[in-house]
């Protein structure tokens, strides 16, 4: 990634002299971090049965849905096999929700595991072991 950014600014001098001083947006250099946020809901779902195991820095979907009969502005968080995580909670998703029906692209990953005993790597298939996961928090970005 460091070697985009000097390339960037060479791109844009470049367009600057050609059109005559007038600045033109370049796509990001890099994903534009919004918030990170814990997953709500996350224990109706069935996250024991994963094909693997939750992992930090793994990328997660977010998905619109507007059908939704307790918000309608509910966005959904899966895993990137399509498997169904919770929600980002209600009071978080407003702007979200607005720059995603705008077209935005929003990307998720896992930022911090938390478990009963505080371990934060991986976790154990039962929910009475004391290193289950109880909480799952996302670190979410706006990409160009």
């Amino acid at each position: 990634m460091a070697d985009q950014l000097p390339m960037t600014a060479i791109m844009q001098q470049l367009m600057l002299q050609t059109l005559q001083k007038t600045a033109i947006a370049l796509p990001f250099a890099q994903d534009i971090f919004l918030l990170e946020t814990h997953i709500a809901g996350l224990h109706y779902y069935d996250i024991k049965n994963l094909s693997t195991p939750l992992q930090l820095a793994d990328a997660l979907l977010l998905r619109r849905e507007p059908d939704n009969v307790h918000d309608e502005l509910a966005i959904i968080v899966l895993t990137v096999t399509a498997h169904k995580l919770g929600y980002l909670p209600k009071f978080r998703n407003p702007v979200l929700a607005r720059l995603m029906d705008a077209g935005k692209s929003l990307v998720a990953e896992v930022a911090q595991l938390k478990t009963h005993d505080n371990t934060a790597s991986s976790y154990a298939p039962k929910s009475t072991d004391p290193t289950a996961i109880v909480d799952v928090r996302l670190r979410i970005s706006l990409r160009e």
